[in-house]
């Protein structure tokens, strides 16, 4: 017996369907939809199949993991998270009927990636620093996501190229290697190399005890190790990523030189 098609009406604001549009530019064929939605006081209703919406869900969370405003990027969680739910309760009522009255019940389908992240000196300027943080995220963040939450979490700008790498000690000798040079189109330090913008932490992050090496900035060389400790069940519809503990004073990004400290001496 072939599976009935699942179609699902919502309503939309002004807000979430400028977001929508932001998707469509993107690739989502989600215009079409619009352009059939029907007026109902100040919001429009739309209609999605269930593989279109599941489609559509996939540019918003791309859109999330690229969105430099963090302002903004609550909004596109947040229609992620709205997108979640009816698509859970489209599969939940294509199961059985009888389950409706048990859905508001059901767990938060997202898991959260509790991680410990410490940050090595630099050589070059004999930095020493104990400095470490614990960083609670979603695992359908991308890389290049995570890696802007770990810098800002130590106080640095996020304003260099970067790389995750297997091979804690010598990162060019790494098996598995994620680079920003991939999804910039510069030259990456291998041919096996992927990018960081459309690969999920839980794609990278199997086992708790797993650790890689975070490299950021290629010239100073900030090197931070990434372990998971722990992965959790989500409690609420939640994808703000969010620091735990913080443990010791970060070092300054740019410290001053030689030549600067003779001068302040003097």
């Amino acid at each position: 017996m072939e599976e009935p098609i699942r179609k699902i009406s919502f309503l939309l604001d002004k807000k979430e369907i400028k977001l929508i549009d932001e998707a469509c530019m993107l690739g989502s064929d989600a215009d079409t939809n619009l352009k059939k939605a029907v007026k109902e006081g100040d919001r429009q209703r739309v209609e999605f199949l269930y593989e279109e919406l599941d489609d559509l869900q996939g540019y918003i969370a791309a859109c999330a993991n690229h969105e430099d405003s963090e302002r903004k990027q609550d909004r596109w969680d947040a229609l992620y998270d709205r997108l979640q739910t009816l698509l859970d309760l489209s599969e939940n009522m294509s199961r059985s009927r009888k389950r409706l009255v048990a859905l508001k019940k059901q767990p938060c389908a997202h898991k959260y990636y509790i991680f410990d992240i410490r940050i090595y000196p630099r050589p070059v300027y004999d930095v020493r620093t104990e400095a470490s943080r614990k960083i609670q995220i979603a695992g359908t963040k991308s890389l290049y996501n995570f890696a802007k939450v770990i810098t800002r979490a130590f106080d640095f700008d996020f304003d260099h190229c970067f790389g995750f790498y297997d091979n804690l000690q010598k990162y060019h000798s790494s098996k598995i290697s994620y680079e920003l040079f991939v999804d910039i189109g510069e030259a990456p330090s291998s041919a096996t190399v992927k990018g960081v913008k459309k690969t999920k932490i839980n794609q990278v992050f199997k086992n708790i005890g797993d650790i890689i090496l975070f490299l950021f900035d290629y010239g100073d060389g900030w090197y931070f190790t990434v372990e998971l400790k722990e992965i959790k069940q989500a409690e609420k519809w939640n994808l703000k990523p969010a620091i735990l503990e913080s443990v010791g004073k970060a070092p300054l990004q740019y410290p001053p030189c030689e030549d600067e400290l003779e001068q302040d001496e003097a």
